[in-house]
């Protein structure tokens, strides 16, 4: 190859691993927290799921929305398959949603459970509404949450085990070793000749 060529490789290479890197860092850099933009799209999320917290927002506070991304990446709550909606109010066609789910004040975090608003023992709906701290948002999802996130997590890797047991079952009968034991018969004694 000439030097032109090779600079061309040089070139496309470097730009190729510059690709690469994006794409891996957004790729784990990308918040869990699923923007609602249709109302269907919501009633959908919070019908087919099992834990939901949906943050209701009319104000772009980023400070309360990284917090709540950050939230949602936490490695117990994904190996539970909690889901983390938001739901920007102040747009027109979903400042119904707000006032259907009894929403009065902004910011709110509201918790659902298969389907159903979750409420607590005296039967009042779980809603933190304000500016909420980290803290305060991860103690109320896992007040409430806690248990299924357990037994959740819990049954999930009693299948991966099951799974894995079967695995390693199935390929037994394939397998080789590579030194076959022989009763009577030692290796040290081998003789080569």
């Amino acid at each position: 190859m000439n030097k032109k060529t090779e600079d061309a490789m040089e070139t496309y290479n470097k730009k190729l691993i510059m690709l690469m890197s994006l794409l891996l860092i957004n790729g784990i850099s990308y918040a869990k927290v699923k923007s609602i933009t249709l109302r269907r799209d919501f009633e959908q999320s919070i019908s087919k799921e099992n834990m939901v917290v949906t943050f209701f927002y009319d104000a772009a506070n980023k400070d309360l929305m990284r917090m709540y991304e950050d939230i949602s990446k936490t490695q117990r709550y994904d190996d539970a398959d909690v889901v983390f909606l938001k739901v920007n109010a102040a747009r027109k066609d979903l400042s119904d949603l707000a006032q259907a789910y009894g929403i009065v004040h902004m910011p709110a975090f509201v918790f659902f459970y298969k389907g159903k608003r979750l409420s607590d023992n005296n039967g009042n709906m779980v809603i933190l509404t304000g500016s909420v701290t980290r803290d305060q948002l991860e103690s109320c999802i896992d007040n409430y949450y806690g248990d299924e996130i357990e037994r959740y997590i819990a049954h999930k890797e009693e299948r991966k085990e099951r799974r894995i047991a079967r695995e390693n079952e199935s390929w037994k009968p394939y397998f080789y070793p590579r030194d076959i034991f022989v009763p009577g018969y030692d290796p040290a004694e081998r003789n080569l000749e």
